[in-house]
């Protein structure tokens, strides 16, 4: 097929599902736009990428400089994300006593910077990831947050996963790269590298997973057909994606996502959720015993297709160990792979490492000891939240409940806590706790009372 007739039928595809989308949704915030915007950047690419720049990175030092452009998109998002933010009615004091762990968590970062040898590079940095906790807030601050996240992850599926096809299959050199020692093609869509198209599409999976467990057809008619049409479409697309990302992580992170949202429907399964600390050390216990019985790690990993050192990771982790850091505070925040350090690793390791694939000796080097144990308290806390409302039976705890885990096994063997990574962004998803809002009890929603305010009706979101 002509490239022109292929991208005029994505495009048309792409638009028909996103005003598709905004007819069956009914009145949504527009401020919703914004976060999806920056959602749609951190799963792809960079915006300098989208106008001819260039992601080649002859040296560590070139990290040093960043784009200026890019800094200048995200500031003014987060600046746009503050005024949202500052025009809703948000309990501050509330929210920040309902997530203590977290404020603790950014606020060590910040003090972090200080000691880091780029300073100001680690604040840039620094600046970015608060852009992520902004844009998770005006999500969740939306009158009704599950729905606001719906939007925004469906809308990011429709125009992302079609887009990565549409790049790989007729626009190679804007869909594929070349491994430069074997020559070979590596796909990676509408992202920089294949490990984030297998982000990319495990997160949008999941979420599409959560869209499709809701949907309750009571008819067959032509419309519903036409709307399980194109997301079986999409369904294709994810797995076809899949294959073309060859990322181990992400089909099992995926498989597991999608295996609890749907899980999380069973009693007998909620059942268990009041022993989610019991099985969170049953699991932690496990994944000693991998390391410690002789032929067991290798066999499960056999199994994922992936060798025993994961494609080289276990030497760089060894080594990344070993350095002379300080083992209290780290280097800084995102400070490691910057300068000499870099160099040394760069030097050492034909694939030119910038993170150490595994988010937990990530924080380790860039936080030290009491990095990791601000990570620790956020992901408990997390798990205590999410707890509380699997036992409510809130809906919205399920998808929240799969993306900490994903989150907690992801960064087994890639490095995304506190980065532009949309497996940290739902991470945050599922750690905020906004506070409750009194429910708004209607018996007819289809008829409105004399009165009443669109802004009363639930379907219905603020108009920021």
């Amino acid at each position: 097929m002509p490239q022109q007739v292929s991208a005029l039928l994505f495009v048309g595809f792409i638009l028909w599902l996103l005003a598709r989308d905004a007819r069956q949704r009914g009145n949504v915030s527009p401020a919703l736009w914004l976060p999806t915007v920056w959602v749609m950047i951190v799963g792809s690419r960079p915006i300098s990428l989208w106008f001819g720049g260039s992601l080649s990175m002859e040296s560590p030092d070139e990290y040093l400089k960043g784009s200026p452009f890019d800094m200048a998109v995200f500031l003014s998002q987060i600046v746009l994300g503050g005024w949202i933010l500052s025009m809703r009615r948000v309990n501050w004091n509330r929210l920040v006593s309902l997530n203590g762990a977290l404020v603790i968590y950014l606020l060590y970062w910040a003090l972090s910077v200080a000691w880091s040898d780029y300073p100001f590079v680690s604040f840039k940095r620094w600046i970015k990831d608060l852009g992520n906790l902004v844009m998770v807030l005006v999500i969740v601050s939306d009158t009704d947050p599950a729905r606001a996240v719906k939007i925004v992850f469906a809308r990011c599926t429709y125009v992302l996963i079609p887009l990565s096809v549409l790049f790989i299959k007729y626009y190679p050199d804007l869909g594929r790269y070349y491994s430069r020692w074997t020559w070979e093609p590596i796909y990676c869509g509408v992202t920089t590298e294949k490990n984030a198209l297998g982000c990319l599409v495990l997160v949008c999976g999941m979420f599409l997973a959560w869209e499709l467990l809701n949907v309750k057809y009571r008819e067959t008619t032509s419309r519903e057909r036409l709307d399980l049409a194109a997301k079986g479409i999409l369904i294709l697309m994810i797995f076809w994606l899949l294959s073309k990302a060859n990322s181990s992580t992400a089909l099992v992170c995926l498989m597991m996502g999608v295996g609890l949202i749907y899980g999380m429907k069973f009693r007998v399964a909620i059942r268990q959720v009041r022993y989610l600390g019991t099985y969170a050390m049953i699991v932690g216990g496990g994944l000693l015993l991998l390391y410690a019985v002789p032929g067991l790690l290798e066999a499960i990993v056999g199994l994922l297709g992936e060798d025993m050192t994961f494609t080289g990771r276990t030497d760089l982790w060894k080594d990344l160990l070993s350095q002379p850091i300080n083992p209290l505070m780290g280097t800084g925040y995102q400070s490691f792979w910057l300068g000499e350090r870099a160099e040394v690793m760069w030097e050492k390791y034909y694939f030119h490492p910038n993170q150490a694939h595994n988010g937990y000796i990530e924080t380790y080097l860039n936080g030290g000891f009491l990095g990791a144990a601000c990570l620790a308290g956020l992901l408990i806390a997390a798990g205590a939240a999410v707890k509380r409302d699997l036992i409510r039976g809130v809906d919205f705890a399920r998808v929240r409940f799969a993306a900490l885990i994903i989150a907690l096994f992801y960064n087994w063997t890639e490095a995304v806590f506190n980065r532009l990574s949309l497996v940290w962004f739902i991470l945050l998803i599922a750690a905020v706790n906004m506070p409750r809002r009194a429910p708004v009890k209607i018996a007819n929603p289809s008829a409105k009372t004399p009165g009443q305010s669109a802004a009363s009706d639930p379907r219905q979101s603020s108009p920021i």
